[in-house]
C-alpha cells in the first residue's frame, strides 16, 4: 500500500491516515442546490467528520459555490452548486508542537474537487500547504 505524505504548514511532513469521499449532492433527492443548502452541507460536513474520525480539530476549505443559472428558482435562490465530490482525511505529523509531553498531533481537513482522490486537485493541494497545522492541530498520546 503507496504511503501518501504532505508538506504542510510551510516545513512540516503529515501522513493521510484515512480518507473519506462520497459524492457531495449523494443523498439530495429533490430540488436543486442553492446557497442555503450548500451551506447546510457544509456545516454538517464538519459534524459528520467530527464524529466519524473522532477528533474536534477540524479546518475546512471553504469551496467555491458555482453558479449554473441566474434566472431558474429565484424564489429558492439561484442554483449553485460545490464542487461534485466531499473529500475528508486526517493528517497525522509524529512531532507535537505545542504539548511536547504528548505522542502526535492530528487535524482532519475537509475539501470539495470534482474528481475522486488521487490525485487531490493541484488548487487544492495549494491550499492544503497553507493550513497552520502547528496552531490548530490536536495533540494525543499513544494509550
Amino acid at each position: 500500500m503507496q504511503k501518501h505524505n504532505l508538506i504542510i504548514d510551510k516545513n512540516i511532513e503529515v501522513t493521510i491516515t484515512k480518507l473519506i469521499q462520497y459524492f457531495t449532492y449523494g443523498g439530495l433527492l429533490e430540488g436543486f442546490p442553492n446557497e442555503k443548502s450548500n451551506n447546510k452541507i457544509l456545516e454538517r460536513t464538519e459534524i459528520e467528520a467530527k464524529q466519524l474520525l473522532l477528533i474536534d480539530d477540524v479546518f475546512t476549505i471553504i469551496p467555491e459555490q458555482k453558479i449554473i443559472d441566474e434566472e431558474v428558482h429565484r424564489f429558492f435562490g439561484r442554483h449553485q452548486e460545490l464542487p461534485q465530490v466531499t473529500c475528508i482525511v486526517l493528517l497525522r505529523s509524529t512531532d507535537t508542537y505545542k504539548d511536547l509531553k504528548k505522542d502526535f498531533s492530528e487535524l482532519a481537513v475537509i475539501w470539495y474537487q470534482n474528481e475522486y482522490v488521487f490525485p487531490i486537485e493541484d488548487t487544492i493541494l495549494e491550499k492544503i500547504k497553507e493550513i497552520p497545522f502547528k496552531k490548530i492541530c490536536g495533540e494525543f498520546e499513544y494509550s
